[in-house]
């Protein structure tokens, strides 16, 4: 190792380099993996997915034979609600909060480590806080016995928790119990322990199956049906992951595959980097290893001593690998959105790449060379001049993977440029989403003050005054549903033909704010409240329904869009053939690459309480953001005025697609680097071992143009040819997992080149040092030393 320092300073930078590299994204993947893992017999717990008409919620365990899992497999089970966005108020002052509501059974399944006071639920008023919320709202004071309100409700804190160490589904700050409120105006999310009989394939068998229903006596038929799903599998169940944007985390199985197919490249470029200069310095010592085996070398001490070398070349680079991981923190925190903390899995990780690794590469190069006759070893030292066939199909194999990495980064970047910059047929320029209400928007009618509710209104009317007085604001309008929400709806068209379409709540000046176009119809002067709305479809639900004239365009629901009671008078919406009155262009309701989806609008005179839609004043942002914040502060007596500019929503459409480009395009550069390294450290040996090769060719009239090109042409063959074999890999792969996307970037010609003039001009600048070098020798000194 000392007397081939260069060679061994080349292979640890590369080793260093790539185990970093496989370290970082093995630590991010175990992370995924391992979510809830402080549930108690976490694979024991299941929670039932409500499937309504194709709109899936969790939900309890239904009370229906049909559905339902039987009490004989139930040991335990736990009722849990999300209240996003709820609002808690401590010495006056108004706070944002994401509440949970839980049974007294909910520490049966989870285990937090208790910071202060304990975990009891039992009294109504009861609340446990986490240890940051905690934080925020009583500062370095104990907050044990302190009093907060919810809902005008008196709630002492009884304990605070502390952050698990994994990773978590939830992302709560406040716990209280169930009983706090005999109505909570929301499904209840079940958590049930089964035993080990409870075969969860059989239930699903019988309940994963629609089934007619007419609910709560209203006109018209759903279907229902259940399905069953273990608490393991909550976290990546991407039917729900859009349902629960603050309460619930979700993952995502695809972007997990994909950093492990980054894993095996990136390890594979780094040990075939490895394997190759230690090659190099093994060619140099095959005379040695001749002379050992004639003075007695044992096959056992020929693998001790190769076993030894490559151990402490695996513990430097992995000393190396972890002094870059740590010097580089903010770099990789930035590019997952996650802290990683250290655990035990690091240990483990860190000892098996000591282990089994030189073990490996060990092994490899004592077959080489134990079955090797001595005279042999020697007899090909000199034969072959250190030529060997396999350092250039190691170096292939580097620039094959190496080339792969480039491309796919170079296509996953252009796609996240496509998307990001292509338009969605809606305004979003300077149009802030604001929570301004800074109140629990469910009412529990049953308990509420007269006082409570008057308060109530009057915050929410000096909200609208104020909104009104701000000259920075050029429209606002409140909205229960954005323009990229919906939720899938069965809708049958005049042929009795049923079809999926998303359906959305909105009020008339819906369009105009977002700047949809009506196409066909039009829309009234007014929608009076009193139950009746009006339908709009877009081209594409027009197409679906199979209607070209809007005359002759009529529809219902299987179930009322709306039921309202007016005059004491049950009116259910939509159940009877509606007209549609207006028809509205083609936009992407959510992400690009899964396409136009056919809509239908229920335009009703009033919308439901939600978030606050600012159309806001060229140059003005800053002065309206500041001004919002006052308005929270002197309605609500609160600083937590949360916002989102429009533009940055839909920009978090794409945050995987950004990061898979991201990830791509980071390590597809570190793979260069090493491909490099490793260039480098052949190059040093093969061109070395030329040298008299080189002081004949000039002697006989050699030009330096020559001696490049007969120097570096076998490299830049292996480029090539690992190029076609990478290039048709690649496209195979992007063809593949873009097959599903509506929407996607092109693959050009460029997509590909681009790539191969990365590496090619890399390896040139690489290799140009000790080419120049070997092309100006003097040839009377290399004859005289050779």
């Amino acid at each position: 190792m000392l007397r081939a320092r260069s060679y061994t300073v080349i292979n640890l930078i590369g080793l260093s380099l790539s185990l970093a590299c496989c370290i970082v994204l093995l630590r991010y993947i175990h992370r995924e993996l391992t979510v809830d893992t402080h549930a108690i017999d976490l694979s024991s717990i299941i929670v039932p997915l409500r499937d309504i008409d194709g709109n899936i919620y969790p939900a309890e365990n239904p009370n229906n034979k049909d559905y339902s899992v039987e009490e004989k497999y139930i040991e335990d089970r736990c009722k849990l609600i999300e209240e996003e966005n709820s609002t808690i108020v401590s010495d006056d002052v108004s706070y944002k909060t994401n509440l949970m509501v839980a049974d007294t059974t909910f520490f049966h399944f989870f285990d937090y480590c208790v910071m202060e006071g304990s975990l009891s639920l039992e009294q109504p008023n009861n609340a446990i806080l986490t240890e940051t919320y905690a934080k925020k709202l009583f500062g370095d004071e104990s907050p044990v016995g302190r009093n907060i309100y919810y809902d005008g409700k008196l709630l002492t804190v009884t304990g605070v928790i502390e952050k698990p160490v994994c990773k978590t589904t939830f992302n709560f700050d406040v716990i209280v119990p169930h009983k706090l409120r005999s109505y909570w105006g929301k499904l209840n999310i079940e958590l049930i322990r089964v035993n080990s009989a409870f075969d969860i394939q059989k239930q699903n068998y019988g309940s994963n199956i629609y089934r007619l229903q007419n609910e709560n006596n209203l006109s018209g038929n759903i279907q229902m049906r259940y399905k069953y799903i273990s608490w393991e599998d909550f976290y990546f169940e991407s039917s729900i992951c859009d349902k629960y944007k603050k309460m619930f985390r979700f993952g995502n199985r695809n972007y997990v595959f994909v950093l492990s197919g980054v894993v095996v490249l990136l390890f594979l470029v780094g040990v075939l980097n490895f394997v190759n200069l230690y090659s190099v310095v093994m060619q140099k010592r095959r005379k040695v290893y001749g002379v050992k085996k004639v003075f007695g070398l044992s096959g056992k001490g020929l693998f001790t001593e190769m076993w030894m070398e490559n151990f402490l070349l695996f513990s430097c680079a992995v000393f190396l690998s972890w002094c870059i991981i740590e010097t580089t923190h903010g770099l990789w925190q930035g590019l997952f959105s996650d802290e990683i903390p250290i655990t035990g899995f690091d240990w483990y990780l860190s000892l098996g790449l000591l282990l089994l690794v030189p073990l490996f590469t060990s092994v490899f190069f004592y077959f080489r060379y134990e079955y090797r006759r001595p005279v042999s070893c020697m007899h090909l030292d000199v034969k072959d001049n250190g030529k060997m066939s396999s350092r250039y199909v190691f170096l292939f194999l580097q620039y094959s993977v190496t080339l792969f990495l480039m491309i796919l980064s170079v296509y996953f970047q252009r796609h996240f440029d496509f998307l990001i910059n292509s338009s969605h047929g809606y305004e979003t320029e300077d149009i802030l989403v604001a929570q301004l209400y800074n109140h629990n928007r469910i009412i529990d009618y049953r308990s509420a003050t007269v006082k409570q509710l008057k308060e109530r209104s009057e915050r929410i009317n000096n909200v609208k005054r104020k909104l009104d007085e701000c000259p920075m604001i050029e429209r606002w309008m409140n909205s229960s549903t954005a323009v990229w929400d919906g939720s899938p709806t069965p809708i049958v068209n005049d042929k009795d033909e049923t079809f999926e379409l998303q359906s959305k709540y909105v009020t008339m000046e819906f369009f105009n704010f977002w700047g949809l176009e009506i196409v066909d119809g039009g829309l009234p002067d007014r929608i009076d409240y009193g139950g009746e709305n009006v339908i709009v479809l877009n081209r594409s639900a027009m197409k679906l329904l199979g209607y070209t004239n809007l005359k002759e365009a009529f529809v219902r629901s299987t179930s009322p869009l709306t039921v309202s009671f007016v005059d004491n008078k049950l009116i259910e919406f939509g159940v009877d053939m509606t007209p549609v009155s207006a028809v509205v262009e083609d936009y992407y309701m959510g992400h690009l690459t899964e396409g136009i989806k056919p809509m239908i609008f229920i335009v009703g005179a009033k919308d439901a309480e939600g978030d606050i839609l600012i159309k806001v004043k060229k140059d003005r942002e800053r002065e309206v953001i500041d001004y919002l914040r006052k308005v929270e502060k002197e309605v609500y007596n609160s600083e937590d005025f949360a916002y989102k500019w429009a533009d940055d929503i839909v920009a978090e459409m794409y945050k995987e697609d950004k990061k898979t480009a991201q990830i791509y395009t980071v390590f597809s550069y570190i793979a260069i680097v090493i491909s490099c390294m490793g260039l480098l450290g052949i190059s040093l040996f093969d061109i070395r071992r030329s040298y008299r090769e080189i002081a004949i060719r000039k002697v006989n009239g050699a030009k330096p143009k020559d001696l490049y090109i007969l120097l570096g042409k076998n490299y830049m063959l292996n480029l090539l040819l690992a190029f076609v074999v990478a290039a048709p890999v690649s496209w195979i792969v992007i063809y593949y997992y873009t097959a599903s996307f509506v929407e996607k970037a092109s693959v050009t010609f460029g997509l590909f080149v681009i790539p191969l003039l990365i590496v090619l001009i890399l390896s040139m600048l690489t290799l140009y040092y000790q080419i120049n070098k070997a092309a100006h020798i003097n040839p009377a000194e290399v004859m005289k030393s050779e």
